[in-house]
Parts: C-alpha cells; sequence; structure tokens
C-alpha cells in the first residue's frame, strides 16, 4: 500500500491495526509492537521472565517439531496457554532457562513467524523494522524501550502496534483483550510524550483507559478467555491480566524472541 494511501495511517507517529492484513495496509514503520494477550505474546514475556528464549511456529503449518530440533538441545514445543497454564499450576516448565521454548499458535505465532521471514529477505533494501512482544505484564517497559531506540536514532521513529485478533473462516476477529493490550501500550507510550496517535490507537488507547479496572473481568469473559476455560487451560489467564510486573521486552532477532 502506497504510504498516502487512507487506511496506512502514514501522518501519524502511533498506528494500531489487526493481523497480517493490517500490516499490509499500515505504512512502513521503524518498530512494530505485536500484541497477542490470550496468549502468544503474554507467554513470550512470561517466558522471558524465566529465562527462556520464545521461537515462533504458526499451530498449522506442519514441520514444528523439526524446527524445534534444529534450534538445538534443550529446545521444547508448547502452544502459549498450556505454557501460562503450566506456571500458574506450579507444574513443570517444558524448558530450563536459557534453552528456546517453540511456541505454536494460529495467530500471534504465525504474525511473528510471518515477520520474521519478511526480515529474513527485505524486498527493498530498507533496514528491517524492530519487532517488540508487547503485554499488559510489559506494556511500560516497552513504552520506554521505543523511547530509548528513539533517543539512540536522533529522530521520531513511527511505531505499529500489530494486534493479532483471532482468525476464522472470515478472516481477523476483533479480540477483547488485544483491544486492551494494545491501548496499554498506547497509554504508556502517551504518558512518555510519544503521543502522536492515528484516531485507530487513539481509540484503543480510550478502551484501556476507561476500562483499566476490568481489564481482568472483560480478558477472562471474553470469547477468547471463556474459550481456553472450556479447552482446560483457562489458569494461565490472570498472567495477562498482570499490568507492569516486568522491564523484560522481548525482541524478535531471526527467528527468535530474546532479551539479551
Amino acid at each position: 500500500m502506497q504510504p498516502d494511501a487512507p487506511f496506512a495511517q502514514s501522518k501519524y507517529q502511533v498506528r494500531f491495526e489487526w493481523g497480517a492484513e493490517g500490516l499490509e495496509r499500515l505504512a512502513p514503520a521503524d518498530v512494530i509492537v505485536l500484541v497477542d494477550a490470550l496468549s502468544f505474546t503474554t507467554a513470550v514475556v512470561a517466558a522471558a521472565e524465566h529465562g527462556l528464549a520464545v521461537a515462533p511456529w504458526p499451530k498449522h503449518e506442519p514441520g514444528a517439531e523439526e524446527f524445534a530440533a534444529g534450534l538445538g538441545d534443550g529446545t521444547a514445543l508448547s502452544a502459549p496457554a498450556a505454557f501460562l497454564a503450566a506456571l500458574a499450576t506450579g507444574q513443570e516448565l517444558p524448558a530450563h532457562p536459557g534453552a528456546v521454548l517453540v511456541l505454536a499458535s494460529p495467530n500471534g505465532a504465525s504474525l511473528a513467524r510471518g515477520l520474521a521471514r519478511r526480515e529474513a529477505a527485505p524486498s527493498d533494501g530498507a533496514e528491517p523494522p524492530v519487532v517488540l512482544a508487547a503485554s499488559l505484564r510489559n506494556r511500560t517497559a516497552v513504552a520506554r524501550r521505543i523511547l530509548a531506540l528513539q533517543e539512540a536514532h536522533g529522530r521520531r521513529l513511527s511505531v505499529a502496534i500489530l494486534a493479532a485478533g483471532e482468525r476464522g473462516g472470515d478472516g481477523v476477529r476483533f479480540a477483547v483483550e488485544d483491544q486492551l493490550a494494545g491501548g496499554a501500550v498506547v497509554d504508556a507510550l502517551v504518558a512518555l510524550g510519544i503521543d502522536h496517535t492515528s484516531p485507530e490507537a487513539a481509540v484503543a488507547c480510550a478502551a484501556f483507559e476507561g476500562l483499566r479496572r476490568a481489564v481482568g473481568h472483560l480478558q477472562s469473559a471474553s470469547g477468547s478467555g471463556a474459550e481456553l476455560l472450556q479447552r482446560g487451560v483457562g489458569e494461565g489467564v490472570a498472567a495477562a491480566a498482570q499490568t507492569d510486573v516486568t522491564e523484560l521486552v522481548p525482541e524478535l532477532r531471526g527467528e527468535v524472541f530474546r532479551i539479551d
């Protein structure tokens, strides 16, 4: 899409969109903030808190076991919600600190894998964007990281907040939890003075500001939260509602989200 197209949000510093289709609509950005609150990016952040790097893999794409094996010893394969449930219930984690955890999901992991492939094969020779994993757990830390990147570059950076949503037969479905978590990142950016937001980003921010006291209930009561409860992995939903509990900001480097 051309940078001046109506849905590119190119005249705004902070932008907000949904899914892979939304990424294509946005103008190129210096920083892409990926949000899949239930449960991929929350699991990426929680894994970092336990010393684990994370490699994303699309859930329905074959080859996950071979991909994990190619990453070396100690690598394990898990679903994001199952990983969070294991943390919440004190179960033994599938991988040990220092290892890579392959998280397979249909939404956030698919987006992240697509971004990794795009970075590996840039089409126009431009510098690839910095891709960060965000959740409520680290939303202020993400904003601080973006401010630090901006100061290091000596110029205003464009920021695209990409909400994963839920994929269905008719494309990407709106997801309450991603609207709130993405809006929380916008709210944290605005607090640091990075406040030239698109209407889409401003609405997401207002949603979080107006509903922040109800975030936990709204996430657990949402369609995504109810689905996880039905699948028996709902114990980790509470982790997605915890706000500003870590300073860690996983960054996609090659095929893996790392913090070092």
